[in-house]
């Protein structure tokens, strides 16, 4: 499948904010990996894709709403406030853009998918005498949601918050 970049006009049938190039050049900076060689660029398209519905998937918690209601994907957006600067609404925020860079660089460590990187459970103490024993938390997350720190921490800023640090009404300062 075919990358194409929506670049803050609502281009038709975009899939991606970012190329395979400069996916390649974000990657190489940090020394990330993505695959090499023959194939190369085709696989990290998938990658890309793979990405972008991590993002999509947090349409809800975006700020703002979408400048045009036919645009497939979330972005640009209108009403949306990084570092108490207002983004254009024909922008396509940076940090947006690195975030799916970085998820497609997790999603190749991780055989293409983007899933939990745990299982919930909290580790309160493990003993290896002989044998391994490790015991848990009685807490824990029977549902654990994926992590991938670099990332969401990216994607920060183009989220709504609330006083009580949830999801909620945007609050500019």
């Amino acid at each position: 499948m075919a990358i194409t970049v929506e670049d803050g006009t609502v281009v038709a049938n975009a899939n991606s904010y970012t190329t395979v190039a400069a996916t390649q050049a974000f990657a190489t900076a940090r020394g990330l990996l993505l695959p090499t060689g023959t194939g190369a660029d085709a696989a990290i398209e998938k990658l890309l894709i793979t990405a972008m519905d991590y993002i999509e998937g947090l349409r809800a918690e975006f700020q703002g709403r979408k400048t045009d209601k036919d645009n497939p994907l979330q972005w640009p957006r209108e009403g949306v406030w990084v570092d108490s600067f207002e983004v254009e609404e024909d922008e396509i925020p940076t940090c947006l853009v690195q975030a799916q860079q970085r998820l497609a660089c997790y999603a190749y460590a991780n055989d293409g998918v983007l899933s939990a990187t745990s299982e919930g459970r909290v580790v309160v103490e493990e003993t290896v005498v002989g044998a391994t024993t490790t015991r848990y938390a009685d807490h824990g997350d029977s549902a654990p949601q994926p992590q991938f720190p670099e990332a969401d921490t990216l994607l920060a800023p183009l989220l709504q918050v609330s006083l009580f640090g949830g999801v909620g009404v945007t609050i500019r300062v």
